[in-house]
């Protein structure tokens, strides 16, 4: 079983959580956590990137933290939709994403960095759970991240990650439920049921409760947050008959109504948007989640049994990680989600870490092979090289020899043609080389006929290619080309008997003669078609054409 370690690190609005976790197999083990909590005004939403470097430093500082890191961003900086679009090939998708994705976004798509996960597939329409966030946002978090000494290899969005920690805690888990995440900006809600998952998030969450309490009080909202944290903290500052505390439950109050209010107007656009049935269980995470009365609050508003959401199941911790359990529970349901991305089916996740930073960095990681094989190529003409400097050499003191007629004419014939063999040899070897050179042009000009030839004929694509060399008696090479392939019949979805299976061979004989028109091309075999699958209610006709090259141009 595969095994790896890996840096995580949860770039939350109220704090910054790096774990260092390893799996092997399909367990995963915590063996380093940290988090360090981010000072800035909470109500100005433009200090959070400062205080996020400023957060990296300490753990890379206090914690010797460093390296590559895979970086999780929250729901209230990145933008979801659901869109849906015609059931097509893959390679034909991101362009249709695209497009209907420009349609329902505030922003020109060129000023985001965005990626997708395909969530419904009925074989006519498939649906994308689009993410994107502000490029220049992005931009600015990577340099942070690059001026804290990490290295990002991937930037995840919370907003789909506590689907794979669902299925990851939860290996057996059936039934339709709701997994509630409270942060302190926003507020993550997944959707979860056997066909799959709908995400949605809100803007409220601990925040909200502390700016309620700020108003009530008059009082800013850093202070606000201290007495927020002091009365509905474990250890309650303020006794029953508290002048104060009557405010403040009120404020709670407030809060949880308003966030029942979110939790029935999010289940009615579920079940009006994905035709699925309400939640039967509902699981709540996040610290925002621990205040108290509000699991009674949403189990009798909705009417489903309320329990909190367990990541760390199936999770073992180092024994060096002394936070408390309860705690660990509440703050790392996303850093689990990320961590097992590799471990659960059909697992959600996307990457908004901009392109040209993904290219310098495959870049970087392929320096090292490029190098060796720079240098092999290098050392391609030593052979040959030698050869002939040995030869020259031979061929040198032969004629010395001669010349002072120290040795018999005949061994020195003897010996200068022994070098000319050699020199042959390495010239031969050369040619080869050369040879090799020169085909992988034809390969490349090959494949773009090749592709050329698919993009014209439509809802056709390759799904394999295999050469065939043959070397005849008299030393001659013959070059085949066995492409086999599939043919999208849409006239299949109106019945099999419906379709006109002479057409279909003649655009298949259409296709081959395309491909005959390639320089490299001389002939080819008729294709050979496979019916199966189309009798059988599938709307593909696999088929195999074999292409004979151009022995004056082999590939």
């Amino acid at each position: 079983m595969s095994s790896f370690k890996r840096l995580i690190i949860n770039c939350g609005a109220s704090r910054v959580t790096a774990a260092v976790i390893a799996s092997h197999g399909g367990s995963l083990r915590i063996e380093k956590l940290v988090s360090e909590d981010l000072e800035y005004d909470f109500s100005n939403e433009e200090a959070i990137l400062p205080s996020v470097g400023a957060a990296l430093k300490v753990l890379a500082q206090n914690h010797k933290l460093s390296g590559k890191a895979t970086l999780i961003i929250p729901g209230n900086q990145v933008l979801t939709k659901t869109i849906r679009i015609p059931h097509i090939e893959e390679a034909k998708r991101a362009q249709i994403i695209a497009f209907e994705a420009q349609q329902n976004i505030p922003y020109p798509l060129h000023e985001v960095v965005w990626d997708s996960q395909v969530v419904g597939d009925d074989g006519v329409e498939i649906e994308v759970l689009f993410i994107a966030a502000k490029s220049n946002l992005v931009d600015d978090f990577c340099g942070y991240v690059s001026a804290a000494g990490f290295t990002a290899e991937g930037i995840s969005a919370a907003t789909v990650l506590d689907y794979n920690a669902l299925q990851f805690a939860y290996p057996e888990l059936d039934d339709d439920v709701l997994l509630i995440n409270i942060g302190a900006r926003s507020t993550n809600l997944l959707f979860r049921n056997p066909e799959g998952f709908f995400v949605r998030n809100i803007q409220l969450g601990g925040n909200s409760l502390t700016q309620n309490i700020a108003d009530s009080l008059g009082k800013p909202f850093i202070q606000a947050e201290a007495v927020k944290h002091k009365y509905f903290g474990a250890k309650n500052g303020y006794s029953e008959d508290d002048s104060g505390a009557q405010l403040l439950n009120t404020c709670a109050e407030s809060f949880m109504r308003r966030m029942s209010q979110e939790v029935t107007r999010s289940i009615v656009n579920y079940r009006r948007q994905k035709g699925g049935a309400a939640p039967k269980r509902i699981l709540l995470n996040g610290r925002g989640s621990l205040l108290k009365g509000l699991a009674e609050q949403l189990s009798t508003t909705q009417k489903v049994p309320v329990e909190f959401f367990d990541p760390l199941q199936n999770v073992t911790l180092d024994g060096s990680i002394d936070t408390d359990i309860d705690v660990l529970r509440m703050q790392t349901s996303e850093i689990i989600g990320e961590a097992c991305r590799g471990m659960v089916p059909d697992a959600a996740g996307v990457n908004l870490l901009p392109e040209s930073i993904q290219s310098a960095m495959a870049f970087v990681q392929k320096k090292p092979f490029i190098l060796i094989a720079a240098a092999c190529l290098a050392l391609v003409p030593l052979p040959a090289w030698l050869a002939i400097k040995s030869a020259d050499a031979i061929t040198s003191e032969q004629v010395r020899v001669i010349q002072a007629g120290l040795q018999p004419l005949q061994s020195s014939q003897a010996q200068i043609r022994d070098a000319q063999a050699q020199a042959e040899v390495a010239s031969q070897a050369i040619q080869r080389v050369e040879g090799l050179v020169n085909s992988k042009s034809n390969w490349i000009q090959f494949f773009a006929e090749l592709q050329e030839s698919l993009h014209l004929a439509e809802d056709v694509w390759l799904d394999k290619l295999n050469i065939v060399r043959e070397q005849s008696a008299d030393d001659k090479s013959s070059y085949e080309v066995l492409v086999e392939g599939q043919l999208l019949v849409r006239e299949a979805v109106n019945g099999a008997e419906n379709v006109n299976e002479d057409a279909l061979a003649d655009q298949l004989k259409s296709l081959r003669a395309s491909f005959e028109d390639s320089e490299f091309i001389v002939s080819s075999h008729s294709p050979v078609i496979t019916w199966t699958k189309l009798q059988e209610g599938l709307n593909v006709l696999p088929f195999s054409i074999n292409l004979v090259v151009d022995p004056a141009k082999p590939l």
